[in-house]
């Protein structure tokens, strides 16, 4: 069902290309899709529906993006789009045979309808952030190392496909690695890994990332909207050859900010791995912002700087000894016939610059 919406709202996009903000009327494309779906639904979710629904609404702080519908249908051109894209959403989802119910819970689960990425941005400085500050936000998800006990129960990784929006209202299918337990659950997001509370936990406060996996008739399937589905990519990967040399630069960017809701504010940081075949890493990061109010605008940039050593695969883990005597354990997914191109570190994309 969400590869289907994926495409049902690829093709509604383009009619509002020429607006003025197509970032917030793709956030009210979604906002809009949903409330016909759930009308049209009339509350007769399933119960694991009803709790993603109500969670991805509470999440997201839905009513505070609906505060900015009313803006955009005073104009009977935008009104007409957005209800016309909806529509178009609305027919797919019967043309695949998807109940409204189904329909409006899998459009929840598009990892950039998060809402609330874009409709809370944190206070940002007027002045460059300092060092320490910079290097503590880059380490603190690398920090605790995956117990032992939980690297023991998984059975391999393998790569699933989901629509992801991105900045600039551009759609497309993202490639993400997921991991496979030896008893038959199935991880969607990698960093669950490294929970303190351990996965019984994790799994307890995140239903949504958790499946089921099977081996059938020598395919991959795992259970997505109560049905068994065949991975996109037959290849898995118990572990990565522990000669495994890495080489060239690799880089993730991420950050948040309340454009889609028609904010001025953005935070962006980019975290940049470049590795060499004879085991030497450096890790760099860097911190940027943008606020503009009235016709005033301020860019800060800092960051943590550079740290040099050395890393080694062992298993699905990479471990760095830098030389300032800082340790750094990621869990590895890439291919390791081909590890060029992208390297997923705690499920996070890392992308090679050329």
């Amino acid at each position: 069902m969400r590869p289907a919406l994926l495409l049902a709202i690829a093709a509604a996009l383009p009619a509002l290309a020429d607006t003025p903000d197509r970032a917030l009327l793709q956030a009210a494309v979604i906002v809009t899709s949903f409330d016909r779906l759930d009308a049209t639904c009339a509350g007769a979710y399933t119960p694991p529906q009803r709790d993603q629904v109500q969670r991805w609404a509470r999440e997201n702080d839905l009513a505070a993006v609906r505060t900015q519908l009313p803006a955009l249908r005073a104009q009977p051109r935008l009104a007409a789009q957005l209800d016309r894209a909806a529509q178009q959403i609305e027919q797919m989802a019967r043309d695949k045979g998807a109940n409204a119910c189904t329909a409006a819970a899998s459009l929840t689960q598009l990892p950039d309808a998060r809402l609330a990425r874009s409709a809370e941005a944190p206070a940002l400085p007027t002045q460059p952030p300092p060092p320490s500050p910079g290097a503590a936000t880059v380490e603190a998800t690398t920090s605790a190392p995956v117990p032992a006990d939980v690297l023991a129960r998984i059975d391999s990784f393998a790569f699933d496909t989901r629509p992801k929006m991105g900045l600039g209202g551009f759609i497309a299918l993202d490639i993400y690695p997921v991991v496979l337990f030896k008893g038959g659950e199935l991880l969607t997001e990698v960093k669950g890994l490294r929970d303190a509370r351990g996965l019984a936990a994790h799994r307890a406060a995140h239903p949504e990332q958790w499946s089921q996996w099977r081996r059938q008739g020598g395919q991959v399937q795992v259970r997505k909207d109560g049905r068994w589905e065949k991975l996109p990519f037959d290849n898995t990967y118990a572990q990565l050859p522990a000669d495994l040399r890495l080489s060239g630069r690799f880089r993730s960017t991420s950050g948040v900010g309340n454009v889609a809701v028609g904010g001025q504010q953005s935070v962006t940081v980019v975290d940049e791995y470049r590795f060499s075949p004879d085991g030497r890493v450096v890790r760099t990061g860097a911190v940027g912002s943008t606020a503009q109010a009235g016709g005033t605008s301020v860019v800060t940039r800092g960051g943590p700087g550079e740290r040099s050593g050395r890393y080694r695969v062992d298993g699905l883990l990479l471990r760095i000894g830098y030389d300032n005597g800082e340790h750094e354990q990621r869990v590895l997914i890439t291919d390791p016939a081909k590890p060029g191109g992208v390297l997923w570190l705690d499920g996070e994309s890392y992308v090679e610059r050329r």
